[in-house]
């Protein structure tokens, strides 16, 4: 019995250190490289993965649709491997000034009005 073909997909890529995306690769980097596939291959089956199947043309059989979605659910569903609970909180204050003329009228000004 023969094996499956294979598909070989390399990427070399170095940004700047303190770009965003040099940001972005030491994160993936700071994860073992097995943990760090998952993670890689997560987020291009996000956006790619559909469009992937759409370009093969339309599915032949029913069993192609339900190994996508076997395959999405595995990569996204409840229990999904490489999940990971990172999030950021952050806390902002804008502040507005206005150059000009201004539209508030306080209290002292209303009763000259009167």
């Amino acid at each position: 019995m023969s094996e499956p073909e294979s598909v070989d997909f390399f990427f070399r890529y170095r940004p700047a250190a303190d770009s965003p995306d040099g940001v972005l690769l030491r994160y993936l980097l700071s994860f073992n490289s097995t943990q760090r596939k998952q993670m890689i291959l997560k987020a291009l089956r996000a956006f790619y993965l559909v469009a992937a199947y759409g370009d093969l043309g339309e599915f032949q059989e029913f069993s192609d649709v339900e190994e996508l979605v076997a395959l999405l659910k595995q990569t996204y569903g409840e229990g999904a491997f490489g999940s990971l609970d990172h999030s950021l909180s952050l806390t902002i204050d804008i502040g507005v000034c206005y150059s000009g003329v201004s539209t508030v009228v306080d209290e002292v000004e209303d009763d000259d009005w009167r």
